[in-house]
């Protein structure tokens, strides 16, 4: 097989000592987004323009510092696709056949903030991506963009971002900022969605996320079922310290309701609390999966709604999470339940992966453990597909196998 050029050394063009016409140094270099050979011509060093000077003599000593200037960048493993503040690009785009003219068209229209800003606008404000979601993956991208930033990368062409420039990120998240597996797989998934988008739309010739380095630390990353007898003690002190928060326990326990906009959002007016069909609905700009949800409210759910906190003769036009630990007209602060749950588990004694958000996966357990179908549980998980249901389960632990726990003696 004939091998593959991957770089031809930086070589002066002096146009056979014509001053004339325009003399410059070249290199042509493996595009690896492409793997095609590209050209970049450079007349600039430190702050003169080869073509400026008068005299041959001069310009093959600017042309001599500039050759040993490339060579040196070179050798320390700068790139062609790394910088265009002194070179004027022939082949790759059809820009202008200036330095100044192509970095302000590639600073405004192929590096990474102009592609990261123009998905967030196509793929999910345009699509009406909930809140919480849009959050994760902004500040996602913008840890992405903040590392790139730090390593002179920020105003590179999209393409210049290869295989082994995500690699250095993945090493670096897993390194130095200590990600745990399920944070490293997230971002995984994030930037994986944003090449793909970008590769779509012509912006690159390959996608870079490939090939990501493993990581499997495992920190306290997720919020883990609660254990029975830990349920009952959490549950009792919480009644009798903080209704309020026991409240909102039970929301996301009997509902499947996510803590954030599902529940600190909810109105008296979502409510049906008429025994044997009563519902709570989600509206959409409060749901996870921007769907409305109608959600089955347990019988015992129900009796509790109007018994304890008589939410059937309220108005409906109150948060049923206010201020000061009842229905009010502003809804309570957004991390306030979270923390306050904190520190009644942190009082007991309970273990840290005990989170506000437990209370949801422990109920989802408490289903499957009843033998309700996957089905049914997705659809009061309110999850957009069934493998959600089955993956989110999966990974509290829960994995019944009649057909194992039937095993024959032996």
């Amino acid at each position: 097989m004939r091998r593959k050029k991957i770089l031809i050394n930086p070589k002066l063009c002096d146009r056979n000592g014509d001053l004339s016409k325009k003399w410059y140094v070249e290199i042509s270099q493996r595009n690896p987004q492409n793997e095609q050979m590209v050209r970049r011509r450079f007349e600039v060093f430190e702050n003169c323009n080869i073509n400026s000077l008068s005299s041959a003599s001069e310009r093959y000593r600017l042309a001599q510092k500039l050759v040993s200037n490339l060579n040196e960048r070179l050798n320390s493993g700068w790139t062609i696709f790394n910088d265009v503040s002194d070179c004027v690009y022939e082949d790759q785009l059809q820009y202008a056949a200036t330095a100044a003219f192509y970095k302000n068209k590639i600073e405004s229209n192929s590096n990474y903030s102009y592609w990261v800003s123009r998905f967030i606008k196509e793929e999910l404000e345009d699509k009406d991506v909930a809140i919480d979601t849009m959050r994760t993956y902004k500040s996602r991208y913008r840890v992405f963009g903040n590392w790139l930033h730090s390593r002179g990368m920020s105003r590179y062409d999209l393409s210049a971002i290869n295989s082994d420039t995500v690699k250095q990120f993945f090493n670096y998240m897993k390194n130095e900022r200590k990600v745990c597996a399920l944070t490293h797989n997230s971002y995984k998934q994030m930037l994986d969605i944003f090449f793909t988008f970008t590769l779509k739309k012509g912006g690159i010739d390959v996608n870079p996320v490939s090939d990501i380095p493993v990581n499997r630390r495992q920190v306290d990353c997720g919020a883990e079922r609660i254990e029975k007898g830990d349920l009952e003690k959490l549950m009792k002190e919480i009644d009798r310290i903080d209704p309020q928060v026991g409240l909102a326990c039970r929301f996301e326990y009997y509902c499947g309701m996510r803590p954030g906009y599902e529940v600190r959002l909810l109105k008296i007016s979502d409510l049906n609390l008429r025994r044997g069909i009563s519902r709570v609905t989600v509206s959409q700009e409060n749901a996870k999966t921007n769907k409305i949800r109608k959600i089955v409210i347990p019988d015992v759910f129900c009796d509790y709604l109007i018994n304890e906190w008589h939410l059937d003769v309220h108005n409906g036009n109150l948060y049923v999470f206010g201020q000061h630990g009842k229905p009010g007209d502003t809804p309570i602060g957004r991390n306030t339940l979270r923390g306050r749950f904190n520190k009644i588990r942190d009082r007991l004694g309970l273990p840290l992966y005990y989170k506000f958000y437990s209370m949801k996966h422990t109920g989802a357990i408490t289903l499957a453990e009843k033998g309700v179908s996957l089905i049914k549980i997705r659809d009061h998980l309110g999850h957009s597909n069934l493998s959600s249901t089955e993956h989110y389960l999966k990974n509290l632990g829960y994995s019944d196998c009649p057909d194992i726990r039937d095993f024959p003696e032996i």
